[in-house]
């Protein structure tokens, strides 16, 4: 309640003082029960509660590892992928945009190696995600065009878009969503 009352207050001051309003996103990490306080595990809720409860704008997902089987070839985990666009479509009453991650495999981190490595995350497949992220906001032309992507820099994730010598990232978001 007390972080509804919050977000009621911001979007309320942010047009007191002449913005058009306020949107908020929340970047969903599955769809397990969360819990509400943040200490102890007595207070839960579904996803569904929370935004409700809340009032969320809109929706989308921070990285594919939070909901999907990542320890496979990129292309499958689309599926998957899409999978989940489709679900949370159907579940929520807010508008969803699409995410793409770029890769994932945080062993720079660990000593020890861990499972769970994204494999095949070409930029020529990134390229082919982001137009199967595009085609899903061309079929939601009542809402703003937007597409979440996974990330600039998170190096110890390899997830970035930033500029390398290796892979070009960024020349496949270009292609998808640039401009002539």
């Amino acid at each position: 309640d007390e972080t509804k009352d919050a977000f009621s207050w911001f979007k309320a001051r942010v047009v007191e003082k002449g913005l058009p309003g306020l949107h908020l996103q929340l970047a969903m990490r599955g769809q397990g029960n969360l819990n509400l306080s943040g200490v102890g595990a007595t207070d839960s809720a579904t996803a569904v509660e929370i935004i409700n409860t809340i009032g969320f704008d809109s929706l989308s997902h921070y990285q594919f590892v939070h909901f999907v089987d990542i320890d496979r070839d990129y292309n499958e985990i689309m599926n998957g992928v899409i999978t989940e666009w489709e679900r949370v479509e159907n579940t929520y009453n807010i508008p969803y945009f699409p995410h793409i991650s770029i890769g994932w495999d945080n062993n720079p981190r660990f000593k020890e190696f861990r499972p769970g490595i994204v494999k095949n995350n070409t930029p020529k497949n990134v390229k082919k995600a982001l137009e199967k992220a595009r085609k899903y906001t061309d079929a939601h032309a009542e809402q703003q065009s937007l597409v979440t992507i996974n990330s600039w820099n998170e190096w110890t994730e390899t997830s970035y878009l930033q500029p390398d010598d290796l892979y070009g990232y960024l020349d496949a978001v270009k292609k998808v969503f640039g401009r002539e």
